[in-house]
């Protein structure tokens, strides 16, 4: 296939790397919002552990330019999506040199709702789930 030539139709093709080059992980800023989401959506752990893990898979990560089959999502221009090697269920978008959110297999997989609200205390959960019995 070949490019357009036009500046407004290359804006419309995904397929040359050339428009989006992939992220520079020592570079990569992360969002409030992107580990707010790896806590809703990968795994409840604090703050803290939360951008660490993210770190660290955008220094593993392999850079794409499409999503894996299993994310439904729509297909932006000037996004990447970045799979760490220890958590390819895991996906991190980056747009504009920053990681803005993060989804999970799991998250969409169960419809893309949270099952339970991040930020409650284990004992309101225990709580929660001895009411619902």
């Amino acid at each position: 296939m070949t490019t357009p030539t036009h500046p407004l139709l290359q804006g419309l093709t995904l397929h040359n790397r050339d428009l989006v080059p992939a992220p520079d992980p020592t570079r990569l800023l992360i969002t409030d919002h992107a580990v707010l989401r790896y806590r809703e959506r990968v795994e409840r752990v604090p703050r803290w552990l939360a951008l660490r893990r993210i770190r660290a898979m955008c220094s593993t990560a392999s850079w794409t330019f499409r999503p894996h089959s299993w994310m439904t999502v729509v297909l932006h221009p000037a996004t990447v999506y970045g799979y760490g090697a220890a958590r390819p269920d895991v996906c991190l978008l980056v747009r504009d040199g920053a990681v803005v959110t993060v989804l999970s297999r799991r998250f969409l997989a169960a419809g893309g709702a949270p099952t339970e609200p991040l930020l409650a205390a284990p004992a309101q959960r225990a709580a929660r789930n001895h009411r619902s019995r």
